[in-house]
């Protein structure tokens, strides 16, 4: 299953993942659930429901987690420093080595960075982070675009797996939060990478995951749509009558 290019890959954590739905366990800071206590209750959960792998941000989180499973970890860290409305602008998503170190000490499997091609706060290109996770850390590397061009650019770079987790993340990209993925996007890179593509962002119904497999992603990750439970309320509330006529 995935595009032809997934076969020739070189990582064991990367083929692992091929076929399954990985499971965004996140909490941001000041959430209910944001403790490693609470984030390995849901990576449990998911595993539980048949997630074959976790993306999971933080260290103390990877590391309670990985105390209770073999299953491959997507690990990630986030800079609280940078507020939301910056995010469209600025690399907050493992912006610098050091973060990618952090992360591979705590049992991350594969680093997921921002691949968007905007200035690492390091100051080292993305090229230069990528052959150091390489060289330094032997772990490959999961590239979070946000267009096609991006997606090339850090394939170019030497990622390994190239996901569409920025789109409508970024100034070029920025969509309301109901907005689904973008399906044309993953046609384009799985017609064009020589790597797995993952469909990662936006999705909320079962039928997506289906369509992104047919069109040969590698793996799909949903997040939100299975555990951020105040957005999932969010959205059932949004749909009570009364509620919809107030925001007209």
């Amino acid at each position: 299953m995935g595009n032809a290019a997934s076969d020739g890959c070189k990582w064991p954590a990367v083929k692992q993942v091929a076929g399954e739905l990985i499971v965004s366990c996140q909490a941001s800071t000041g959430e209910p659930l944001c403790s490693p206590e609470h984030i390995l209750a849901l990576a449990l959960s998911a595993i539980n429901g048949g997630a074959g792998a976790l993306r999971l941000e933080g260290v103390d989180n990877i590391k309670l987690v990985r105390s209770k499973t073999k299953l491959p970890i997507i690990g990630l860290t986030k800079d609280d420093t940078i507020p939301s409305s910056e995010r469209l602008k600025k690399v907050y998503i493992t912006g610098a080595f050091a973060d990618a170190q952090s992360l591979a000490l705590a049992g991350a499997d594969i680093i997921a960075l921002d691949a968007t091609g905007r200035p690492r706060p390091d100051g080292l290109t993305l090229k230069e982070q990528i052959e150091r996770i390489h060289d330094e850390l032997n772990l490959p590397v999961w590239a979070d675009v946000a267009t096609f061009s991006e997606g090339v650019s850090a394939r170019q770079a030497g990622a390994d797996v190239i996901s569409s987790t920025m789109y409508g993340y970024t100034e070029e990209t920025v969509l309301p939060p109901e907005q689904g993925p973008s399906f044309e996007l993953l046609k384009d890179l799985c017609q064009h990478m020589d790597c797995p593509v993952i469909l990662e962002g936006r999705v909320w119904h079962p039928e997506e995951v289906t369509r992104a497999f047919d069109i040969g992603v590698h793996a799909v990750v949903v997040g939100s749509a299975i555990t951020r439970p105040q957005l999932i309320t969010q959205r059932f509330v949004n749909a009570i009558p009364a509620r919809k006529s107030d925001r007209h």
